[in-house]
């Protein structure tokens, strides 16, 4: 498995990762995906939105994507993120059959997101 700090710098090291460092820590993101280094603790941290305004601490399970590294782990993390809003949308849909508008509006977006799917899976077929 690889160390929290090897993955931090592969982050620094990803020509795709915005640095977004700040007073106290340096951090790095890709698709939303934020890993952080604290200045006084040296802590290492990967953060995920979930689809809200602030971030949530990876789980243990989460973590466990990175042991091919960071840009491996973070397409793995999206990947998991679109399967299951994918799986919220397909459970909605037998439940809006008689609303056309709404159903549209899942079909739409099951299609950006099955778009979404599609082109980060081939990233990390090329990895």
């Amino acid at each position: 498995m690889l160390d929290l700090k090897d993955i931090y710098i592969q982050a620094e090291d990803d020509p795709a990762t915005t640095n977004l460092d700040g007073k106290g820590y340096d951090a790095q993101m890709l698709h939303g995906v934020q890993i952080m280094r604290d200045h006084a603790t040296e802590n290492i941290k990967i953060f995920n939105p979930r689809g809200k305004e602030y971030y949530d601490e990876l789980t243990s399970a989460e973590y466990e994507l990175f042991n091919q590294g960071w840009r491996k782990g973070v397409l793995n993390l999206v990947l998991q993120v679109y399967r299951n809003r994918l799986d919220v949308i397909e459970k909605k849909i037998p439940q809006v059959l008689n609303n056309h508008k709404t159903l549209s509006a899942l079909k739409e977006r099951r299609s950006g997101l099955l778009k979404k799917y599609f082109k980060l899976t081939q990233k990390l077929n090329q990895l």
